[in-house]
């Protein structure tokens, strides 16, 4: 016999094929979470193996990579330490470093430092990862956008240049000096 009431009790209601949508989601997330953990865990293998076959190869690429990173600030680092070599070159870095009037007030001042400094600075190498690791090279990219670079010789001055940004690719004009010092 049929039932005469328009409900039925919630039986008979078809049921939707295909998952609920918080099933596709999780499935999405776990694939997602499975294509980066094998590209991660690939990725290190990869370098490990690389490393193990040829350790010092591999040393030797890493650190000309780094070495090419910071090869434009030991440039102009070395550009500044010439121009502290003579007297005309230290009147020309200090006319084109305002900044430096913060430490030293009058150019003369800072002409009498330079001349007190010039006899102990050590001439500046070319860079290396020698230079890197045993020769007190110091290089510090603040978040600031400022560039310290520091070289502390065996024999001689250290000296310490902070440059108001880091240089840009293909950018070839001096960049600014905001501090200077000579110990």
């Amino acid at each position: 016999m049929a039932d005469s009431s328009w409900d039925n009790g919630g039986h008979g209601v078809p049921v939707k094929p295909g998952l609920p949508l918080w099933g596709k989601i999780a499935l999405g997330c776990g694939v997602a979470f499975l294509v980066v953990l094998v590209t991660c865990v690939g990725g290190i293998a990869y370098v490990a193996n690389k490393a193990k076959k040829d350790p010092e190869g591999f040393k030797n690429k890493v650190v000309g990579f780094a070495l090419e990173k910071v090869r434009p600030d030991w440039d102009d680092f070395r550009s500044v330490v010439e121009q502290l070599r003579t007297p005309e070159g230290s009147r020309a870095l200090y006319a084109a470093n305002p900044d430096l009037a913060r430490t030293w007030a009058t150019e003369a001042a800072f002409l009498e430092a330079a001349e007190g400094w010039r006899k102990d600075l050590a001439p500046t190498p070319d860079l290396s990862a020698d230079l890197m690791d045993h020769q007190g090279l110091h290089i510090n990219h603040n978040f600031g956008g400022k560039v310290t670079v520091g070289w502390n010789p065996r024999g001689g001055r250290a000296v310490y240049v902070t440059f108001e940004h880091a240089r840009k690719t293909g950018d070839k004009a001096p960049r600014r000096v905001v501090e200077l010092e000579v110990r």
